[in-house]
């Protein structure tokens, strides 16, 4: 029996031992989960974007700087540099990382590189870049197209041009170029001698106007007469002063071709091309009189002027050939001139008074000689006689009766 109580307290000893062991092992368990609890309480997830890639990361002092320090310590996100925007909301635990980019931006034959963030858009880097666009101009991406690194933007501008040729203005909205690309545009093709009052290689711009000039050339033929020569040839068939025409000269021509050069229909510049003669003049042949003329005779020639009676030359300006009459008596002229030989009347309205007059018959075999018209008379008024030639004798008057003389009106 004493034997069985010791088994029976033994007993006991052992499961004392065992709970109270339990009891420290819950008691240790209590305070690790405990720890957890209050570890996990203080612990705050950060959702991180980087250029648009989204992670997160659980940190228990979730500043700007703890949570970028965390992310790249395990390898979360890459170390960022100056360029990098880094922003950090607190209510929503979020942190957004816009990475530096470099964009090139194109226009005007000049390139510019501006530095931007992930996400930024065109239109942000052609301003950043200071270029100016124009409603007309057009950006190689649409304006709100979100950039990456490297990105390259081109600006293609657009100018209203105005091209005149060929008497139309047309109006274009014209890429960026040379006038050369106006003119196309405008399908208008230049010829060989045509120009511009632009320089083909002139730069387009806003506002200008080329105008087109078109060269064009014309032929055009002109006639010329070309003078006869004259051959005289000696005859004593005339008297000396006389001269008379055996062969009539003719008149040739010459043909004679132009080059006009035009520019838009006017002529600025005419060139002979050919010059010959394609009609050739006949020569002009006149017999001259060597023979000696007896003396008060008259002699006429053609070319305006005749041999007095007394063997000198005189130029005249008109002849009046018709019947003349003769009379006298004295007393005075219509001009106040004593009536005499040598004033003679007239019909003013033909010879005027005063003129100067030379009178012989028509083959100059009768003389009356040097005149001045003075005088009127009803016949000579009236047309019925050329001239009333004034004698100092009736016989001289009634010799010479009624005869065809010539007039000249001397020079």
């Amino acid at each position: 029996m004493q034997t069985k109580l010791m088994r029976t307290k033994k007993s006991n000893t052992k499961r004392s031992a065992m709970v109270r062991n339990f009891t420290a092992i819950f008691v240790m368990m209590a305070v690790c989960v405990s720890s957890i609890i209050t570890v996990m309480a203080k612990t705050v997830s950060v959702t991180i974007i980087d250029n648009g890639e989204e992670t997160s990361i659980s940190i228990m002092d979730p500043t700007k700087e703890n949570v970028l320090d965390a992310a790249v310590q395990y390898q979360r996100i890459e170390a960022l540099d100056a360029d990098d925007e880094v922003t950090y909301d607190e209510e929503t635990n979020s942190l957004t990382i816009r990475r530096g980019i470099e964009i090139t931006v194109n226009a005007d034959g000049e390139s510019r590189k501006v530095k931007l963030h992930y996400g930024d858009t065109a239109m942000r880097a052609v301003v950043k870049a200071g270029f100016i666009m124009s409603p007309s101009d057009r950006l190689s991406e649409a304006g709100d197209t979100m950039l990456t690194e490297d990105a390259e933007l081109s600006i293609t501008r657009y100018y209203h041009v105005d091209v005149v040729a060929d008497g139309e203005t047309q109006s274009l909205l014209v890429k960026e170029g040379d006038v050369n690309s106006a003119l196309e545009a405008a399908s208008v093709t230049l010829g060989e001698e045509d120009f511009t009052d632009v320089a083909l290689e002139e730069a387009l711009s806003e506002g200008l106007t080329v105008k087109v000039s078109r060269v064009t050339y014309e032929e055009e033929t002109k006639t010329e007469a070309v003078d006869y020569t004259v051959k005289q040839v000696e005859t004593d068939d005339l008297y000396k002063g006389e001269t008379k025409v055996q062969t009539k000269g003719v008149e040739g021509e010459r043909t004679i071709v132009y080059r006009n050069k035009l520019i838009d229909g006017e002529v600025v510049e005419t060139k002979e091309v050919s010059n010959e003669v394609t009609t050739e003049p006949v020569q002009q042949v006149e017999l001259v009189g060597t023979k000696t003329r007896p003396s008060g005779y008259a002699s006429i020639s053609s070319d305006g002027t005749l041999i007095d009676h007394n063997g000198n030359k005189v130029s005249y300006t008109k002849a009046y050939t018709g019947r003349c009459t003769a009379y006298t008596g004295g007393g005075w002229t219509a001009t106040g001139r004593p009536a005499q030989y040598g004033n003679i009347a007239v019909n003013p309205n033909v010879i005027p008074y005063g003129s100067k007059l030379y009178i012989c018959s028509p083959d100059g075999s009768i003389v009356y000689g040097y005149a001045i018209a003075a005088d009127t008379g009803g016949f000579a008024s009236q047309g019925y006689i050329m001239a009333d030639l004034y004698y100092d004798t009736y016989q001289q008057c009634a010799n010479f009766g009624v005869r065809n003389m010539t007039i000249y009106v001397l020079s």
